[in-house]
Parts: structure tokens; sequence; C-alpha cells
């Protein structure tokens, strides 16, 4: 990471890969927690699979064909159960943004 915190810049989003999925995947504490999975499953479609870096952030796109609403979002690791998904970009929204929180808590 760098000193900012974050290795990925926004300036990146491109407005032709889609909606930027982001968030944040952290325990029942609110520590960050680190190489946990993150899978966004459009409806109908191939999966994308991400991996949350030091802060606990992941950050991806699927195609610009998927609305947002389709893409259920959920995280794993070993170790760890999901109880949790919050969304934080309303459901509807046309933003290019979509904010999810992933909660795990260890078994």
């Amino acid at each position: 990471a760098f000193a900012g915190g974050d290795d990925y810049e926004a300036a990146n989003d491109v407005k032709g890969e889609g909606p930027a999925y982001f968030g944040f995947v952290r325990d029942t504490r609110g520590t960050a927690v680190v190489d946990a999975q993150v899978l966004l499953q459009p409806k109908t479609g191939k999966p994308v699979a991400l991996k949350s870096n030091a802060l606990g952030l992941y950050r991806g796109h699927i195609s610009k064909a998927v609305l947002p609403d389709d893409v259920r979002i959920s995280c794993t690791k070993a170790g760890y159960k999901q109880i949790k998904v919050l969304r934080r970009t309303p459901p509807g929204n046309t933003a290019m943004f979509i904010e999810t929180e992933c909660t795990l808590q260890r078994q």
C-alpha cells in the first residue's frame, strides 16, 4: 500500500468498464480481514472474484451490461463465516460506485 493507505487510484476507473464495486471486509470487532475472497455474482454471466487488501478494502468491476441490482456480493475466508453484507449504495441507484461492507465472524 502507498502512503495514503491504498494502492488503488479511483482515477483509474473507466466509465466504460461499468460500475466500481468496492468496500471493506471486517470482522465483528471492526478489524480489517486481509486476503478475504469477495465474490461479485451477477444473476447471469460469470462471477468476479476479488481479494481484500491489507486494509480489508476490495474493488473491482463487472461488465457495464450487468445492472448493479442484479449483483449479489459475498465474502469468505477460511476460519470465518459471513454474518452480514451491508450495501451502502441504495438499490436502484445509477451511481458508478457500488459500496458494500462485509462482516465476517471467526469460527
